[in-house]
């Protein structure tokens, strides 16, 4: 409920169009799904997620939202990211400040 709070404060009580759940820990679906607005979009990206939770906790609550579960594959996803870096020096010194 604090990060239901806190977004609600941001958007004026609006929530979001698209929420993106990528975090590693368990039991945050029915946070994403509470901040979104209806009509809007939950993206899941995480081993984490439980889709049956998911599916079922928008139903319970009434909201009409879209639920994507992300796979971990995009077509030409490695060529997209050595463009970014390629052309985005902040970008790339963030990396290279990592990675390096």
């Amino acid at each position: 409920m604090d990060v239901y709070n806190k977004v609600m404060a941001i958007t004026g009580g609006r929530g979001t169009d698209v929420t993106i759940n990528n975090v590693n820990v368990p039991n945050t679906e029915m946070t994403s799904i509470l901040i979104t607005k209806g009509r809007g979009c939950v993206y899941f990206f995480s081993m984490a997620t439980s889709f049956t939770r998911a599916a079922l906790g928008a139903e319970g609550v009434g909201k009409d939202i879209n639920l994507i579960v992300g796979n971990g594959y995009a077509r030409g996803h490695a060529e997209l990211t050595l463009n970014i870096l390629r052309e985005s020096e902040p970008i790339r010194n963030l990396f290279e400040e990592l990675y390096a």
